[in-house]
């Protein structure tokens, strides 16, 4: 196995952030990236720039920026710039938007337009030209390729990942049966464009909750559901392995998150998404595909269960307030990691 892992944070706090990413690049993580929320952060390319003079090593980037809220050139021309801060390190996460774009009074891009949008945000970097929406953008390439990996929760947009992407954050859960799901379609798709999807970089983000204590990992899980049900609800259940049994209740709680709390939802919030995952019956389910919560033990052989049907980079999605943002991925580093050191590819830093 070749694991590899690495979380994303919201730059809620420059200073949090920096230390979060130096600390994460001593404890042998592969990548970190920021969340674009505007109404809810700081600018992610301003927190990058900052993150890139403060370490040398881990590759950064974004993860994830939309088609909505920043032209290409724009999207194109700030990776360029983070690549001569960090050069060979930056990694451009790109999806249809979800916060970042709900909160303004928008919604989701169309499939459609992520891949006008990803086209030529790569001829941007590549060759300083590219072609959109009918007219001609230019701007100076970056020095170095920075590769596209293209954020996907359903089957639609994991085909056209395969098409297009450099790689794909997927987003619809860490179970062997849908990591084997998720991987046929990812094929199907690269088949389609005539690539090799063994060639595309995979990465499965899931949140990590890891405690001695069984019932209370699961338990600090359980409201995090309600988040990656929205994902589901917002554009309905199918092409997203969900159980028809399930289905239901999916919907339901995805439907009552709120995106103007991500990332922060008060303690009362917090029990009424748990609280409604148990009503729904959703929780169990939710908890043991989308999340790898438990024991040190138990996290570890989640990671080794889903890479043995082919998830060997493992994303947390690390909805933390300010002041905890480094609590999950130091716990992962501390408790998980050393279980699995001899399937980790780079050697852990004292």
């Amino acid at each position: 196995m070749d694991l590899k892992f690495g979380f994303s944070m919201n730059p809620s706090d420059l200073s949090e952030v920096r230390d979060v990413g130096r600390a994460a690049e001593r404890a042998g993580y592969d990548r970190v990236g920021v969340w674009d929320s505007p109404a809810l952060f700081h600018d992610p390319w301003v927190t990058l720039a900052s993150l890139a003079e403060h370490t040398e090593r881990i590759r950064i980037g974004t993860w994830v920026t939309n088609p909505l809220t920043r032209h290409p050139v724009v999207t194109a021309s700030a990776a360029a710039a983070l690549d001569e801060l960090a050069p060979g390190r930056v990694v451009l996460g790109i999806g249809t938007g979800d916060s970042g774009v709900y909160n303004l009074a928008r919604t989701a891009a169309p499939l459609e337009a992520l891949r006008e949008y990803v086209e030529a945000v790569r001829s941007l970097l590549t060759d300083g030209v590219a072609t959109w929406q009918g007219g001609t953008l230019r701007m100076r390439p970056a020095a170095n390729p920075v590769p596209i990996w293209v954020s996907a929760h359903g089957a639609r947009s994991i085909r056209m990942a395969g098409r297009i992407g450099d790689g794909v954050i997927f987003g619809l859960g860490v179970s062997p049966e849908v990591v084997t799901e998720c991987r046929a379609m990812l094929a199907r798709g690269a088949d389609e464009a005539g690539r090799d999807a063994a060639e595309l970089e995979q990465w499965y983000t899931a949140p990590w909750y890891v405690d001695t204590d069984r019932v209370k990992a699961r338990e600090g899980a359980l409201w995090h559901v309600a988040s990656l049900a929205h994902h589901i609800a917002r554009s309905g259940v199918v092409g997203k392995f969900i159980p028809e049994r399930m289905a239901e209740g999916v919907l339901e709680l995805g439907n009552a998150y709120d995106l103007m709390s991500h990332g922060d939802p008060s303690e009362s919030l917090r029990a009424e998404y748990r609280a409604l995952a148990r009503s729904s019956g959703v929780a169990d389910y939710l908890i043991d595909r989308f999340t790898i919560s438990g024991t040190p033990e138990e996290c570890a052989g989640r990671v080794l269960a889903a890479a043995e049907a082919g998830a060997e980079r493992h994303d947390c999605a690390n909805d933390s307030p300010p002041g905890s943002l480094g609590d999950r991925p130091d716990a992962w580093a501390n408790a998980v990691m050393p279980l699995l050191t001899p399937h980790i590819e780079r050697t852990l830093h004292a």
